[in-house]
């Protein structure tokens, strides 16, 4: 059973980076400022932040020469972005911030791998809040990493005109192809 299950997260993983892919590739690419790439390549190593639910073309972001990792937590429905992340050449990072809860969800680790990552060269993409919410407010996490990593925290969107938004608490949205 646990084959089946690999199987068929890496499946979804895979299919989830190749619809990313196609999204960009079928849209018209925006970036503001213009220079938003070579700002990101001269503030590397630096923490690329976003909203939780707001992240699917942050992937475009990636200047394919620059290491960048990724902090995506442990449970089930983070392992197709887990997958989709690999294709990206990103390395991952797993852990997440317990939000209040009682239960270890890896925080600590993941803190202590982004500090790792960020001294050793590596541009971390993360979110700043995080389940259960309240959605597009930061947690401390990420001022953490920034405090010991002594990187730059830079705040990102992407947002597409054709998109679908499912009901959850980060209002999960998905890009969709043929946007401006």
């Amino acid at each position: 059973m646990a084959g089946t299950k690999t199987a068929v997260t890496r499946f979804g993983g895979r299919s989830l980076a190749r619809l990313i892919s196609y999204v960009a590739k079928s849209s018209k690419l925006v970036y503001e400022p213009p220079d938003l790439l070579a700002r990101l390549r001269t503030t590397h190593p630096c923490i690329v932040a976003s909203w939780h639910g707001q992240f699917m073309l942050l992937c475009q972001l990636h200047p394919g020469d620059i290491k960048v990792s990724a902090i995506v937590a442990r449970h089930g429905d983070a392992e197709f972005v887990a997958e989709a992340m690999r294709q990206f050449k990103t390395d991952l990072i797993r852990g997440a911030g317990a939000g209040g809860r009682k239960r270890d969800r890896g925080g600590v680790a993941a803190l202590r791998g982004a500090v790792k990552a960020l001294t050793g060269g590596s541009s971390l993409v993360m979110t700043a809040d995080f389940p259960p919410g309240p959605a597009r407010v930061s947690g401390i996490g990420i001022i953490m990493i920034a405090k010991y990593s002594g990187c730059p925290i830079v705040p990102v969107a992407a947002a597409s005109s054709r998109f679908t938004s499912f009901d959850t608490w980060s209002r999960m949205t998905v890009n969709l192809p043929y946007s401006n």
